[in-house]
């Protein structure tokens, strides 16, 4: 069980990577590779979201897509695991901090594939267990931010980063 000040310092860490992510997609960036090794504490709390070393511009509606799996498969979102060539756009980043956000609050992946297919199809198929069936201590805002955020369809998700911060 963990204390109340744990779900707080997580959301609010949480929080400040949707305003980061916020601001790159205003200049049409979608980072694709969000996860706990790229959100980065600085000396004074601050978080500072790195390596775009795999963002992608959007340019108009379009964005070019070469059907690679490119980031770290375990915070993909469905949309850019399914080997389609459909439009990514920033609510695959949602998704991503909504993974993370997964896994820092219940201290657990959001899925547990040993292997490369079983993650694939987990992330398509399957839904994530219920973070409060994991620990009833999680607040219940958090998990309903954190499984809006995680939806398999992009609409439903958060629309825009600021949104989800704001939540």
């Amino acid at each position: 069980t963990k204390p109340g000040d744990y779900f707080r310092a997580i959301a609010r860490l949480i929080q400040q990577a949707a305003e980061a992510l916020e601001h790159a997609d205003q200049f049409g960036i979608i980072h694709r590779d969000v996860k706990p090794a790229n959100l980065l504490i600085g000396l004074h709390g601050r978080l500072w979201v790195t390596d775009f070393g795999l963002a992608q511009m959007q340019t108009g509606t379009e964005l070019t897509q070469t059907g690679d799996l490119l980031g770290t498969l375990r915070y993909m979102s469905p949309e850019q695991t399914s080997g389609e060539r459909s439009l990514l756009d920033h609510r695959t980043d949602i998704y991503s901090r909504g993974a993370t956000l997964y896994e820092l609050t219940t201290l657990r992946p959001i899925f547990d594939g040993r292997n490369r297919q079983d993650l694939l199809y987990q992330i398509l198929h399957e839904e994530p267990k219920a973070p409060r069936s994991i620990d009833h201590t999680i607040p219940i805002e958090l998990e309903t931010i954190l499984l809006k955020a995680i939806n398999k369809n992009a609409t439903e998700r958060y629309a825009t980063a600021k949104e989800m911060a704001a939540d």
